[in-house]
């Protein structure tokens, strides 16, 4: 006789076991069944058992009943009344019995109040979003950045240390400079076939970066060594260096290239397309790199500022101005992660296009000079900024100026035409001096544009002269013109540079080169 057993609670090793000695029952509420074994079982016989006995039997057998209904409801399987039956396919007749009959499919069970669980394992799980959202994993993905390595450029200027950066130029020598002797190599790029901008930043003491930009948007970095003056040039014949590092940086002509002081690696370009980028010339696409582009990556952008073309561009300290052909100006500031932050646009001063722009003693007054032939002095701290207009002798449009480095109120204006000019803004009815000669007399509108600059602390102006192949100076005090040397081409603009009394100036057209500076007394 198997008697019930008496205890209160009732233990399952397992959910299979427990679903194993589980059935339903026609009341809707589950019954403890042990199966028993035919040979086991006996014929029924009466059992004493007091009613007392039953009840607490009953009332056990109920919260039994009460916990494995709660239990299989956390599991999700439906339990009690509305609980849909389980339902299994009829047997298939064993193998090699009758004639084979087509396997009808399972009838679908009955709806379910509850969601269905349906497994996952045999099925691949989605491509992980990166914010976690569903509805971002059907999207295209963007393409990979290239893979960036570190520059030449860099590798060429971390053997700079912290006491070779460059500082501000020192006073004049006591021995003016006299004139200009072609040294070192040439610096030349094949895909930069007409440069016209130029900037040159100091590395090391012997050594610097040299940025250019112009034609078809490339710009190239090279590196070069200086000369020091005096010194005797032991290859007379110019050997060519390439670039360290070049790329395509806009889809039009590169109007300006600056480097960044507080840190030599970032470069600022404008471009007639209206954009000014900086970009890390500390890194480039390794070669390994899917991408076509060999540009290094871009840290900040602005090509809202202009509706036209940038025509030039200039900067003083964290300040960056713009002349545009939009007829406008704009004034910019460099923060010290890279970004680009517009201050102010200034415009209404000119008529037509602004040529070009310079930066005076201060970030806060300008000169720019434009297509109608008038030089316009602004200070950018007032609500109407143009404070002085110039009206120029020129013949043609107004494409360069430049502020005096060693007096504030003298400004060097050059256009087409063969005479350049010097103009004091205290009185600027007629200009102070017309220096002419470095072009040919016979040239009355030279055919290219061309930009001088002032150097020896601003006591000389040298100039290309297009045409003649030869690079003038003149003097700041008389205007006269006090010499002129070949250099092989006509070049399109000059820069000075001077660091602890060597000076440079660096002439670019189709090449640029280095020439080191003739001191008086110093044998030619």
């Amino acid at each position: 006789v198997v008697e019930p057993a008496m205890a209160p609670k009732l233990k399952q090793s397992s959910l299979h076991s427990f679903l194993l000695s589980t059935s339903p029952n026609p009341d809707g509420c589950a019954t403890i069944t042990r199966p028993i074994p035919a040979s086991a079982q006996a014929p029924p016989i009466s059992s004493s058992v007091s009613p007392a006995a039953a009840a607490d039997y009953e009332r056990a057998r109920q919260d039994n009943i009460r916990r494995n209904r709660d239990f299989l409801q956390k599991l999700g399987i439906p339990a009690g009344p509305l609980a849909p039956k389980p339902h299994f396919p009829p047997p298939l007749p064993p193998a090699g019995r009758g004639p084979k009959r087509r396997r009808s499919l399972p009838s679908r069970p009955p709806s379910s109040p509850l969601p269905l669980r349906r497994s996952t394992r045999n099925r691949s799980l989605p491509a992980p979003s990166p914010d976690g959202d569903e509805e971002d994993a059907g999207e295209a993905t963007e393409t990979p950045s290239p893979a960036y390595v570190d520059s030449s450029v860099f590798q060429y200027a971390c053997e700079a240390t912290p006491g070779d950066l460059p500082t501000l130029p020192p006073p004049p020598s006591s021995s003016p400079i006299s004139g200009f002797r072609v040294t070192g190599k040439a610096l030349r790029n094949p895909s930069l076939p007409k440069i016209y901008t130029v900037d040159v930043l100091r590395v090391k003491e012997t050594r610097v970066l040299v940025a250019a930009g112009g034609h078809g948007g490339f710009i190239s970095i090279f590196g070069a060594d200086l000369v020091e003056e005096g010194s005797r040039d032991a290859h007379p014949q110019r050997e060519i260096e390439g670039p360290l590092l070049s790329w395509k940086g806009s889809r039009s002509w590169v109007s300006g290239v600056l480097f960044v002081e507080e840190n030599p690696m970032l470069l600022v370009s404008s471009s007639n397309d209206g954009g000014v980028v900086i970009w890390d010339v500390s890194k480039q696409p390794s070669l390994a790199s899917s991408s076509s582009s060999r540009a290094p990556p871009v840290v900040a952008e602005s090509k809202g500022l202009h509706s036209g073309g940038i025509f030039s561009m200039h900067r003083r300290g964290c300040s960056v101005a713009t002349a545009s052909k939009d007829s406008s100006v704009g004034i910019s500031t460099l923060k010290v992660d890279g970004q680009l932050v517009v201050e102010r646009t200034i415009s209404g001063h000119h008529q037509g296009v602004i040529r070009g722009i310079c930066f005076g003693e201060t970030q806060y007054v300008l000169a720019d000079c434009g297509a109608d032939g008038r030089i316009c002095i602004l200070d950018a701290r007032l609500p109407e900024p143009c404070t002085l207009t110039i009206t120029s002798n020129h013949l043609s449009h107004i494409n360069t100026v430049e502020w005096c480095p060693s007096d504030n109120f003298l400004l060097l204006s050059a256009s087409k035409d063969p005479i350049l000019r010097l103009h004091d803004i205290r009185n600027s009815r007629e200009p102070v001096h017309e220096l002419q000669g470095h072009v040919p007399s016979n040239a009355r509108i030279c055919n290219q544009i061309y930009r001088p600059t002032f150097v020896g602390y601003g006591t000389m102006v040298a100039t290309p002269g297009p045409g003649s192949k030869k690079i003038s100076m003149y003097s700041v005090g008389s205007g006269k013109l006090t010499s002129q040397g070949m250099i092989g081409y006509d070049a399109n603009l000059v820069f000075f540079t001077e660091h602890n009394a060597q000076a440079s100036l660096w002439t670019a057209g189709k090449q640029i080169n280095q020439l080191t500076a003739l001191r008086s007394g110093t044998p030619s």
